[in-house]
């Protein structure tokens, strides 16, 4: 996703920054829903079914299922790779959901409902008030979208006299879906929606609700030629999925009106609806006005009593089921989604999720949205945007960074941002944390490097002009950190400050809250850090997008379905199970690596690595430690549903863990020091290290873990 910058002509520039946004995904859920009939059970009477019973046990809500339902006549369209890669994806995004969503289940297998003024050519006033008389004789079953649903998820049909009780059955119930909270139709077909807007990689409405309102079902349509296309990565299709997904789940203006109000639940009374869940701010905008997002929206901008605005583009006179670009950019929600890696679940969607009152959310799911943070009422607005000031919006169309500092961008805008110009990531060339050749004389591109604005000459006229550039980084405390350049030593980068590196004209500028925000350092020498030498340190990544390390380790998978075990079904569980691996320790899935066994007993070795082509990790630990804390909430075993092997358990195998291990940690997180302060934190250390291998995860000394170095040609 990159472009050298030195060689190429504004017009270029330009011209790719236009590239790049036809790349991006965008929505048209708001559209589709709009043609999608809707079949509800809820109960005729105005009052809203009891959601929850008078005593609430803890347990009441449970993981959230979506069952992934796939169609026919798929393969014919897209190759067994690409369905492998689709069913993979989705797989992980269940996962997820599964994660941050809880719900009241139902008992029994999921059946969904026929539509009376579908199949019923006529019905009784009195006495079998409501009832079917008789069957309408051209019923051709249900859809959802242009899915046909089976009978087998279906109820049945009855018919009544006009007098007798029992009705008389016409077709019997179907079995219905197990284990199933949410039934996802997936159809791989390249439609006319598809033809019609190339930006549009997928597309999902909901079709079923229960009596609470609740969506039951939906369909999601995956644009085939998309599918095709190779820069289309298993990131591109789980980021799609997830807000699609989202979308089905509750987030759609259809659904605005059915989010209940369970505030009083604790209290022994039932949901009731709330009056209002939008309404339009002092400019004119939908926003959502409920009490979690209202916090959470006052928490991100500083300021209280705010709703969270929906996107108006299109939406002169109605919410809309997105959130407004110019204010939420990097949400998983808004309408034109950027790079995955630049991608969030955000608290604020994550609030509006807990409004619905259908779903207990996790809390725990460590979101983020800096794009915003801290800059107020007034921020993002069509009048303000022209304000530099605060590092989020700008000017022309020079070359910057974009707001999180992993890729270079353009200032452009797209038709969402009504005029707003934002450093938008390019589609080449731009990824810092992505190791490649090329670049101006001065720049790095390096897993730990990150977007700085500079005008850095060396041996030329020195440029007025500041342009984003990539440089290594190190972290030292929380917004405090030291950058390195070609050929340079560490320099100290105070936050907000423009440096000079010796050796070269020009400045560098110091981001500020943008970088380091997550650190957390394993040992603490003091609380002035001595500067970093490459001779004795390797450069410590815990920024909010941290990377490196390896670990190896051994799983034990146990499923509880029988099948024949060919090597082609083994390995296409040991790729779910890597997914559902990578969603629980909260890793991007390429950091993790498999090592397929000959065994049949379904255990494999994976090894969890550091690679310059995987995107760095949203968590806030390192990709090893996350791995190492997988089973920190105590439990033995990871248990989730899969639509081909029934209920999977994954068992860690643990091993003494070696001493190797303990010594490399120490030297790649310790900073400075005398001998006596690195001893006694190494023994500190070692204890706790090994206090949390037996409680979790024990790697194997076969396997002597490493942790990505600083090229030498770069120290």
């Amino acid at each position: 996703m990159f472009i050298l910058y030195e060689s190429f002509q504004i017009y270029r520039l330009l011209g790719l920054s236009f590239i790049a946004s036809m790349c991006l995904s965008a929505c048209i859920h708001d559209s589709v829903q709009r043609e999608t009939p809707v079949v509800s059970s809820k109960d005729i009477s105005s009052r809203v079914p009891r959601l929850f019973p008078r005593s609430t046990p803890s347990d009441y809500f449970q993981p959230l299922r979506v069952t992934p339902w796939y169609l026919l006549g798929e393969n014919a369209l897209v190759s067994q790779g690409q369905i492998r890669q689709l069913r993979i994806a989705l797989q992980e995004v269940t996962q997820m959901l599964s994660t941050a969503l809880s719900v009241h289940r139902s008992e029994g297998p999921l059946l969904l409902n026929r539509d009376i003024s579908r199949f019923c050519r006529s019905v009784w006033r009195v006495p079998n008030e409501n009832k079917c008389a008789y069957m309408q004789t051209s019923y051709q079953g249900e859809k959802c979208l242009d899915v046909t649903i089976p009978d087998s998820h279906l109820h049945g049909i009855k018919v009544w006299t006009a007098l007798e009780k029992e009705p008389r059955t016409v077709i019997e119930d179907g079995a219905g879906v197990p284990d199933t909270d949410f039934l996802l139709y997936v159809q791989v077909s390249q439609t006319h929606k598809c033809a019609a807007q190339p930006s549009v990689f997928a597309y999902a409405s909901y079709c079923q609700q229960d009596p609470t309102g609740r969506p039951l079902a939906g369909v999601i349509v995956f644009c085939a030629d998309h599918l095709r296309e190779e820069e289309y990565q298993q990131a591109h299709i789980i980021q799609v999925a997830l807000h699609e997904l989202l979308h089905t789940l509750g987030f759609s203006s259809s659904l605005y009106a059915s989010w209940l109000d369970c505030s009083l639940v604790e209290y022994g009374d039932s949901c009731s609806s709330r009056s209002r869940v939008t309404n339009t701010d002092e400019n004119g905008q939908f926003c959502i006005y409920t009490p979690t997002v209202m916090q959470k929206m006052g928490e991100h901008l500083g300021v209280e009593g705010v709703g969270a605005p929906l996107e108006n583009k299109g939406f002169p006179n109605s919410p809309s089921s997105h959130w407004e670009s110019r204010i939420f950019q990097g949400s998983i929600m808004t309408p034109l989604l950027s790079p995955p890696h630049l991608t969030h679940l955000d608290p604020i969607t994550l609030a509006a999720f807990t409004d619905m009152g259908w779903y207990k959310v996790n809390t725990t799911i460590r979101g983020q949205l800096t794009w915003g943070k801290g800059a107020g009422r007034s921020f993002g607005l069509p009048t303000t945007c022209q304000d530099t000031s605060n590092g989020f919006f700008c000017t022309g169309s020079n070359l910057g960074c974009h707001h999180l500092h992993l890729d270079k961008g353009n200032c452009s805008t797209d038709p969402y941002l009504e005029g707003c110009h934002i450093y938008s990531p390019l589609i080449r060339g731009g990824e810092c944390w992505l190791h490649q050749d090329g670049g101006d004389p001065d720049e790095i591109f390096h897993a730990q490097s990150r977007c700085f604005f500079s005008n850095l000459t060396k041996g030329a006229p020195l440029n007025p002009e500041f342009r984003g550039r990539c440089y290594l980084h190190q972290c030292l405390g929380e917004n405090y950190f030291q950058v390195k350049v070609q050929e340079s030593e560490w320099t100290d980068c105070p936050a907000g400050a423009w440096i000079q590196i010796a050796g070269y004209e020009g400045f560098i500028q110091c981001p500020s809250g943008r970088l380091c925000m997550g650190f957390q350092p394993l040992l603490v020498a003091s609380l002035t850090p001595s500067p970093v030498t490459e001779q004795n340190t390797t450069v410590t990544e815990n920024t909010l997008y941290p990377t490196g390390g390896t670990v190896h380790f051994r799983v034990q998978v146990e499923v509880s379905q029988s099948h024949k075990w060919t090597s082609e079904m083994r390995s296409f569980l040991l790729d779910e199970v890597l997914g559902v691996i990578a969603q629980k320790a909260g890793v991007q899935r390429c950091f993790l690596q498999p090592r397929m066994n000959k065994e049949v007993d379904l255990s494999f070795s994976i090894v969890g690595k550091w690679s310059t082509d995987c995107p760095p990790s949203p968590s806030a630990d390192t990709p090893v430690v996350s791995l190492l804390n997988m089973n920190q909430d105590g439990t033995p075993f990871i248990i989730y549903n899969s639509s081909f092997f029934s209920t999977v358990s994954i068992r860690l195998i643990d091993s003494d863990p070696p001493t190797s291990h303990v010594s490399h940690i120490l030297h790649s997180y310790a900073i400075g020091g005398g001998c006596c302060a690195v001893c006694g934190a190494a023994i500190i250390f070692t204890l706790s290290w090994y206090r949390l291998q037996r409680k979790f995860l024990q790697v194997s000394s076969s396997y002597p873990p490493e942790r990505p170095q600083i090229p030498a040609d770069l120290v």
